[in-house]
């Protein structure tokens, strides 16, 4: 009967382990499936247009506006206002702006007006994460669609 109980304390022990870590996954799923989708995104605006995405300048008061700009410009492209946003920021609120989460939490590189200019340099990141939610540094996207911890990648980059 002890037996029996302290197999399943044992049993008890390993799953919470287990169920603690299941919504971090999730959302690093979840989050890799947006930045993939919003890289698909901009290569096909890309093509359309000619060009990357020409962001205008906003001042940091202007929050509201960059984020309405992102998400209009990328809507034909079927990226809603979700597609914008990582699960695990949302969950955590790990960033606060006026009391809210922003709704563009994946920042975009900006390149010039030059359709060839995103492709000219394979290493680097098209968007990248606005936090370190996942464990290993924000998330990145590169031109051929492959998403990375920013801390891990970066160190692949360095110097031997």
């Amino acid at each position: 009967m002890i037996a029996v109980i302290g197999i399943l304390i044992i049993l008890t022990t390993l799953m919470l382990g287990v169920i603690s870590r299941l919504p971090g996954a999730g959302d690093r799923a979840k989050c890799t499936a947006n930045l993939r989708a919003l890289g698909e995104a901009f290569e096909t605006y890309t093509q359309d247009e000619g060009h990357w995405p020409q962001q205008p300048e906003f001042t940091d008061a202007q929050q509201e506006q960059y984020e309405d700009w992102w998400i209009n410009t990328m809507k034909p492209y079927g990226i809603t206002e979700a597609t914008w946003q990582c699960p695990a920021i949302l969950r955590l609120g790990k960033i606060q702006r006026n009391g809210r989460s922003p709704r563009v939490q994946y920042s975009p590189t900006m390149f010039d007006a030059k359709q060839s200019t995103p492709h000219k340099w394979p290493m680097m990141p098209w968007l990248v994460e606005i936090a370190n939610v996942h464990g290993h540094g924000a998330l990145c996207i590169l031109p051929d669609g492959s998403v990375h911890d920013w801390d891990i990648y970066m160190s692949t980059l360095a110097p031997k």
